[in-house]
């Protein structure tokens, strides 16, 4: 018999606490692997990932960095340089932005354009933020919404298959439209690692281990990166 049937009540065990500085740790050792990370919450997952994503630069990391919020803030990475005694330069040299404005130029850019920025800068690290922003358009049509989202999401999918370190930031949406709050569990289901900022705190609330799309002594696959 359950517990539950016993009149046993069963307590959700609580997802276990990410520190700050475990997190960019752990971005650091998922970027050897590859694999598709999602960090969502409040506004300020696009300052944490930010700071995350500076000491990857720190590390000598190049970084495409999709910018669909207008939330990139390069004094945010001055001052992680300033910390660690770099020059505010170095870093900013190694991060490539691109702004985004609507879900067209959104598609356009993750299934045309991507995979020849990641091989031009030799990076391994791509930073989607604020993918689902423009999707929630209420002046684009929810099946159009819905298209741009599963075929940008495959590629992101295949990319991070392909070794790349695809981090996903998603902020909590201006208005909530029930017809597109799936987006956020549908990436959910199709990453390999969430993490939820709450109250200030990052939680992991779910973590699978990468699988062998590429070899983990050798190199990694790069067929991805053709169009």
């Amino acid at each position: 018999r359950s517990l539950d049937a016993l009149g046993i009540a069963m307590k959700r065990v609580p997802p276990p606490r990410l520190f700050f500085s475990q997190f960019t740790l752990s971005l650091d050792r998922w970027r050897a692997q590859g694999g598709l990370v999602l960090l969502y919450g409040g506004h300020a997952v696009l300052a944490y990932s930010l700071r995350a994503v500076a000491s990857l630069l720190a590390s000598g990391q190049h970084v495409v960095f999709i910018d669909s919020v207008n939330a990139f803030n390069p004094f945010l990475i001055a001052e992680v340089a300033t910390r660690l005694n770099r020059p505010p330069e170095e870093l900013l040299d190694r991060i490539h932005v691109s702004r985004i404005f609507t879900v067209h130029q959104l598609e356009a850019l993750i299934t045309e354009r991507l995979s020849d920025a990641l091989t031009t800068y030799a990076s391994w690290v791509l930073v989607a933020s604020g993918l689902l922003d423009n999707l929630y358009d209420e002046d684009v049509e929810l099946l159009e919404a819905w298209r741009v989202f599963r075929k940008a999401t495959a590629h992101l999918r295949a990319l991070a298959d392909a070794g790349v370190l695809v981090l996903v930031v998603c902020p909590a949406p201006a208005v909530s439209l029930r017809d597109r709050d799936g987006m956020l569990d549908a990436l959910i289901a199709e990453a390999d690692k969430v993490i939820k900022l709450e109250a200030s705190a990052l939680y992991l609330e779910k973590s699978i281990r990468a699988t062998d799309a590429f070899s983990r002594s050798g190199t990694r696959a790069r067929s991805i990166r053709t169009r």
